[in-house]
């Protein structure tokens, strides 16, 4: 008994850092990340994980002994779990951008509500797409895939092991945000132009018929046409999401070396 408790106190740094990689993850990975899940559930997540990993990980390096040293250890592995968690989300982000995007233009911004992943208030047309999309994350495994992703890393970058994966993943997390800005006109694009010749059509006829008081029906006119081009343009931003989704999975399996990725039309498998 003794040399078993002497085993798992040996393993109490180990486990302390396999938390720490798996806690950045969770925190910023969507939908779990969210504030819609309780801050317990998640803490109770990443101590199962954390224990379920921790008798197979292997140290890269010596653990520190100082206080200061195991903190800095502690920030490097939170860092590496949260920039795979960020670039997962900035799909989301820039799924979200184009529905804000699509509320103002339309005039339907005036209609907010708290984001449940964010606390935050947004429109309601964007808190669709952003809803939507968790949707189909969920649906096709992205949440199950980026988990399985992050444990791979223990075999492909040990704990405490000295690795450039921080100098390529800024460069990752930049690249992703430029996808997340593409997925927002991809999204916002077709919405955006027709609306634009919408009120081109309705200052024509404003200036053509000046007795007929168009603006006290255009806000009515824009709001129903914005509602059906949403549902028309809808699966083109949904298929844009996946798109991304497929791509900064890939980018990240790639970064840390795992097998763990795989396609979006093939996580459902």
């Amino acid at each position: 008994m003794p040399f078993e408790l002497f085993a798992t106190y040996m393993k109490l740094p180990v486990f302390v850092l396999v938390a720490s990689r798996l806690g950045g993850l969770i925190m910023f990975q969507p939908i779990i990340g969210g504030y819609a899940i309780p801050p317990n559930i998640r803490v109770l997540l990443v101590i199962g994980l954390a224990a379920m990993v921790t008798p197979f990980v292997q140290l890269g390096g010596a653990i520190p002994t100082q206080p200061l040293g195991i903190v800095f250890a502690m920030g490097s592995e939170v860092l590496l779990g949260a920039l795979m968690g960020l670039v997962v989300r900035t799909c989301f982000l820039g799924l979200q951008m184009g529905g804000q995007v699509i509320a103002q233009e339309s005039g339907l911004a005036f209609g907010r509500i708290a984001d449940p992943t964010t606390g935050v208030e947004q429109s309601i047309i964007s808190n669709l797409y952003l809803q939507l999309g968790a949707v189909i994350f969920l649906i096709v495994g992205g949440h199950r895939v980026v988990v399985a992703i992050a444990l791979d890393t223990f075999k492909t970058i040990p704990l405490l092991g000295d690795s450039d994966t921080f100098i390529h993943g800024t460069d990752l997390l930049l690249d992703a945000l430029t996808l997340g800005g593409e997925i927002a006109i991809r999204v916002a694009a077709p919405v955006i132009l027709t609306l634009f010749l919408v009120n081109a059509a309705m200052g024509f006829i404003s200036r053509t018929v000046p007795h007929f008081n168009i603006l006290t029906i255009g806000f009515s006119i824009k709001g129903l046409v914005g509602f059906m081009l949403m549902a028309i343009s809808l699966p083109s931003a949904l298929e844009a999401f996946m798109d991304a989704l497929e791509i900064t999975v890939g980018w990240i399996a790639t970064l840390v070396g795992s097998t763990g990725g795989m396609p979006v039309s093939q996580m459902t498998g």
